[in-house]
């Protein structure tokens, strides 16, 4: 194999594996398992570039590895073919969705091909296929059954630019359909809803039953499900000229003890309220219908927090007297969040606080923070004091700290009051004994004072205070000297920092609350003890939350950022949703036996944009002929009444919900799957089985595609479909590859890489080696195509040793045993970078020391996940008769992972001057002799006299000289 000719030689192994199926599923259910699973790809009209297959090439490396440690793998690979990228994709090309859609995926199929992919393609599914969705219709009617799908008529969120209604799912945080940046509006229309916060505190709390799920994945979840726990209590509104009452807003909030702080209540402009609010006397309508539309022009929520007063009425609360403030509809209140208002507590809460500040309304703390710090010793004698936090900033706003180092940490200036003094005296007092600082003015005195329990290294001693906060500013920075008690003397240091340096290192609880409140300016958000409150004053933040709120009225409960799934799409594109209308708009089930409901074909699918789906306008489809049955289902009759289809489709997501049980039994006509198949292959029954898809790889969806699998197959789970809670027990999760500028590929940045180019030029082999080579796999790393000359120069490698084997020493048995024990390890753990490092360190070793043949068959097993065409190229040339993929993979040896000889640098003067190889642990003098009868060292010691010798024992050995 003079000349690597990677073309000639990866078309002929794709097409002798492919035609002796050596990557075909076993049915033998006695085998221990693996299935390895690859989020399945939508297949967009532009193809892959080299982004895309990173991690399909990592679980094809993962499941090749364990084909040959004797598991029955399933390596499967379909199509997320429905939903609007298709539909919008064949509308910009005068192409019906069903012809873009084979033409996308018969080009995905040949990129991925002649990358050496073994995929059982026997299991291959599409979401478009009527096979496959007639199942996606039946679990929507089994939810139905449930009592988990139903119509709602509620507004929901419409992009105008797409035509159809939209998941919260689907709408960005500024208010903007992630399909196309169109901002969303809201629309009354008839819908279908699948109650996913049913399942909310399920999917929630189970987060905890996945140790294999990456952190971040599962914060992600956690934060996209975000539940509250809180309470809901009732304002009305008041007309406040008539004084009569208008109507009630519920407020949820998770601060019920913060109640006495509030200073005014805000709307969300979706919010049910308004509507009725314009019937009555708002005096100022006309600003704040202009209001309204700004903010549907702008977004939901900007950066930039906004509101307007609704002149002519106020909030009140029926169990509170004297409690009247006004109403404002912001933009940092968003409809789709807890109940679409909220109760603004300025003094504890950032956004309120903003809001206030810019509007001037009150600040009114009723929350004082609990001050004790660790080290105080609740059970000893403290004495009790009245003190002073100073907050000192010089005229470049950095801020004095006093650094106590290990006996109490950076602190701001503090100080005793002495005899009568005010706050104000003893601040400055205190700065000139401790700082030196002469030339200073108090610009503000807070007007609380707060119980601190601490304990004083400097007197070792528990102390009790009541503290109060002084904020000073320098005039200058005269300094005439601290006057220090002798037992201070040496015992901190005044530094001068940053606010940001302040805000990170000063950790001390009472001296962070008087920065956060004079320097920050921020307001208080954690717990602490009621102030301000009336009869609820002195209670901890936990026993007032309870008891305020049954005092006014409200009730306890938990929220959801989550809302329920709006599950109708006003398109074409998309599984036909199993349901008919009679004469009166009662619905009705579509009986089982009629599934699928085929999509219809037709020439026009372009959106109405009215809120109708273009299948409203096949009538001799949507119009139907059929009778009810006993169980309450339809079934077709031609001698029966006339019915009306559900015209909506189902979302994108619906078929990608529970496509992995599809393909545990793909053509199975009369079942979701067999429940023998699903037991062996979610890991319930049979030997040696891990519970789920085994090891499930994608780069992203990390809350909406997760999130709603996990609760359809905990739906599947509890109608007995499947036999696992969890379907993905271990998620890998990769890192995007960016484009050579730095960017992410684009076409509109001309920076995308193809990968048929870069397997043309260089061969899959290397493309592969390099795509794992490329940086650890959940990290983001940029393309750089001249690391493709480097995988290829290793293959070359590889083949000249492959025409020039001999006798392994044992130092490369070694080596290899080495090798063989880090690249499972790596395998298993998703480290293909350090796996691939690892080979060629090892065939680097190889070139030098030379290998024998069977020791060179072991590598080639190693190297065969990575590199598939050309192991299995050099593996028949070496004489064997079987695919190296069937073969048995590589066993280490533990005892030669013991060394018995240590290769030992040597050094004149601390530089390089040789090495030499000893056993493990030799004496000095052994070393020192042998090191001397080098000559290359002698030549540098010449006739000069040996100073000193350092031995490193197993490293190195330097003389000096």
């Amino acid at each position: 194999m003079k000349n690597y000719d990677h073309k000639k030689i990866e078309k002929k192994w794709q097409k002798e594996w492919e035609e002796k199926g050596i990557y075909k599923t076993s049915d033998n259910l006695n085998l221990p398992k693996k299935y390895i699973l690859d989020m399945f790809p939508y297949p967009s009209g532009e193809g892959l570039h080299v982004g895309h297959p990173r991690g399909y090439i990592a679980t094809d490396v993962y499941s090749r590895m364990k084909r040959t440690e004797g598991f029955n793998v399933l390596h499967p690979m379909g199509w997320d073919a429905f939903g609007l990228p298709a539909e919008n994709f064949a509308i910009k090309n005068k192409v019906h969705p069903s012809v873009a859609v084979d033409l996308n995926v018969k080009r995905f199929k040949e990129q991925l091909s002649i990358m050496g992919v073994d995929y059982d393609w026997s299991r291959e599914i599409n979401t478009t296929d009527k096979e496959f969705y007639k199942w996606t219709q039946w679990i929507f009617l089994q939810m139905y059954k449930k009592g988990l799908a139903f119509q709602s008529y509620e507004p929901i969120n419409w992009c105008p630019s797409c035509a159809t209604g939209l998941a919260n799912e689907d709408v960005e945080n500024d208010g903007t359909c992630e399909r196309c940046g169109t901002v969303v509006e809201q629309k009354p229309m008839r819908q279908w809803v699948l109650k996913i916060t049913d399942y909310a505190d399920r999917v929630l709390a189970d987060l905890d039953k996945l140790p294999k799920w990456p952190e971040g994945v599962k914060e992600a979840q956690r934060n996209w499900i975000g539940k509250s726990e809180g309470a809901e209590i009732t304002f009305y509104i008041e007309n406040k000229e008539f004084e009569y009452e208008i109507g009630n807003v519920n407020v949820f909030t998770t601060r019920p003890d913060t109640l006495f702080g509030v200073s005014y209540i805000a709307l969300a402009i979706d919010h049910p309220m308004i509507e009725h609010l314009l019937k009555n006397e708002i005096s100022n309508w006309d600003v704040v219908y202009k209001y309204i539309q700004q903010v549907k022009q702008e977004g939901s929520f900007n950066n930039k927090i906004t509101g307007i007063k609704l002149e002519g009425v106020v909030a009140k609360q029926s169990f509170l007297e004297d409690f009247e403030v006004p109403v404002y509809l912001t933009n940092y209140v968003l409809g789709s969040y807890g109940t679409g208002a909220i109760m603004g507590v300025p003094a504890h809460d950032e956004r309120d606080f903003e809001f206030a500040k810019k509007y001037e309304l009150p600040i009114k703390n009723v929350i004082n923070p609990i001050f004790v710090r660790a080290d105080f010793k609740e059970d000893a004698t403290y004495v009790e004091k009245k003190k002073i936090v100073a907050l000192v900033e010089d005229d470049q706003g950095n801020i004095l700290t006093i650094n106590w180092r290990s006996s109490g940490g950076r602190l701001f200036l503090g100080g005793t009051i002495e005899n009568d003094e005010s706050p104000g005296v003893t601040a400055l007092r205190e700065l000139v004994e401790e700082t030196g600082y002469n030339d200073a003015k108090v610009v503000e005195i807070g007007e609380e004072t707060f119980d601190y329990k601490y304990y004083a290294h400097s007197k070792n001693r528990s102390c009790r205070a009541a503290t109060n906060f002084v904020h000073i500013k320098l005039n200058s920075l005269e300094n005439i000297g601290s006057k220090l008690e002798e037992d201070e003397k040496g015992r901190f240091e005044v530094e001068w920092i940053s606010k940001e340096k302040a805000e990170k290192e000063v950790v001390d609880v009472l001296h962070m609350y008087a920065f956060n409140k004079f320097v920050l300016r921020k307001p208080y958000i954690r717990t602490g003890n009621l102030a301000n409150s009336d009869q609820f004053n002195g209670l901890t933040s936990e026993e007032a939350k309870q008891k305020i709120t049954e005092f006014v009225g409200g009730k306890m409960k938990s929220t959801y950022r989550l809302k329920d799934w709006v599950f109708s799409r006003q398109r074409y594109w998309g599984e036909p949703i199993p349901m008919v209308f009679d004469a009166e708009g009662n619905v009705f089930p579509v009986d089982e036996s009629e599934l699928p409901i085929i999509l219809p074909e037709v020439e026009s699918y372009e959106p109405t944009g009215t809120g109708e789906s273009p299948l409203a306008n096949i009538l001799d489809w949507v119009n139907v002929r059929g009778k009810i049955t006993e169980k309450g289902t339809f079934v077709q009759d031609e001698n029966g009444e006339i019915f009306r289809r559900e015209t909506n489709t189902m979302p994108q997501w619906a078929g990608s919900s529970w496509y992995y049980l599809r393909y545990i039994d793909p053509k199975n006509s009369e079942n979701l799957v067999d429940k023998e198949k699903e037991k062996y292959w979610m890991g319930v029954e049979g030997p040696e089985q891990g519970r789920g898809v085994d090891v499930y790889v994608g780069g992203d969806h990390a809350t909406r595609h997760l999130i709603y699998a996990r609760f359809w197959h905990k739906f599947l789970f509890d109608i007995g479909i499947v036999s696992t809670e969890e379907p993905f027990p271990r998620l890998e999760f990769l890192g995007f590859i960016l484009a050579e500028d730095g960017r992410k590929m684009s076409k509109r940045w001309k920076n995308i890489v193809n990968p048929d180019e870069m397997v043309d030029r260089f061969g899959a082999d290397a493309f592969r080696l390099y795509e794992m080579f490329i940086g650890p796999f959940e990290s983001t790393a940029p393309w750089n195509t001249n690391g493709l000359v480097g995988t290829y120069r290793f293959i070359e490698k590889v083949i000249n040793i492959a025409e020039s084997l001999k006798e392994s020493d044992k130092q490369i048995k070694i080596a290899l045993n080495k090798t063989i024990k880090k690249i499972n390890e790596d395998i298993e753990n998703f480290k293909f970078n350090t796996a691939v490092s690892s080979l060629m360190i090892f065939i680097n070793d190889a070139v030098k020391s030379g290998i024998g043949i069977e020791e060179f068959k072991s590598f080639l097993k190693l190297l065969a996940p990575f590199a598939p065409h050309i192991a299995e190229e050099i593996w028949y040339q070496l004489g064997e008769k079987e695919s190296i993929h069937l073969s048995s993979w590589p066993k280490y040896d533990p005892s030669l992972l013991v060394e018995t000889e240590i290769k030992i640098i040597i050094q004149v003067n601390g530089k390089l001057r040789g090495d030499l190889n000893v056993p493990v642990d030799s004496l000095e003098e052994v070393v020192k002799n042998e090191a001397l009868q080098i000559p290359a060292v002698l030549k540098h010691l010449e006739i000069q006299d040996i100073k000193k010798v350092i031995y490193v024992k197993n490293r190195l050995i330097n003389f000096v000289v």
